[in-house]
């Protein structure tokens, strides 16, 4: 076991992907640690991982009209080109899939900008206050981790609803 390793070894047997379980363990651990610690650029990080992971393997389901391309050495589509293709997919689904995909686009700008505000300003204007930067990065990793839980969940219920129509046909 690593001397770097934050959260504990599971106390429960783990079937299936037990390397996809223990990445996701250790990632929300992570995300609870980086904001506990005010460490919201590795909360933020973190959660568009998730998020990207969740959808890319939606989008990648032998079911899916136009599956996503196999990645080989780890070139993967952009986040906004996964939100575009998500959108595109499921763009005769419900209102509240829809607004869930709006707010994973809007949310993907405010990440943009609290990735990037720490020092970048136009030409000749300061940056802005550490203090508004913090804010700022809190209020995305805020947002980001229960964006992160509402993907997670509508990718589950996206599995279970296509597995049980399976089944019954």
């Amino acid at each position: 076991m690593s001397e770097y390793r934050k959260s504990q070894i599971p106390s429960k047997e783990i079937f299936g992907n037990v390397n996809k379980y223990e990445s996701y363990r250790e990632a929300w651990s992570r995300i609870k640690l980086a904001q506990e610690n005010h460490f919201f650029l590795e909360a933020i990080t973190i959660q568009e991982s998730i998020i990207s992971d969740r959808l890319i393997s939606f989008l990648s389901r032998p079911e899916s009209p136009n599956p996503l391309p196999d990645h080989t050495r780890g070139r993967y589509l952009s986040f906004n080109q996964i939100i575009q293709k998500w959108r595109s997919e499921v763009s005769d689904t419900s209102v509240s899939c829809i607004a869930l995909i709006d707010a994973v686009d809007r949310w993907r700008r405010i990440r943009n900008e609290a990735i990037h505000a720490i020092v970048k300003s136009d030409t000749g204007e300061s940056t802005q206050s550490i203090d508004l930067f913090l804010q700022k990065a809190k209020e995305a990793a805020d947002e980001g981790e229960r964006l992160a839980r509402e993907v997670c969940k509508w990718c589950k219920k996206e599995k279970i609803g296509k597995n049980s129509s399976l089944s019954t046909s």
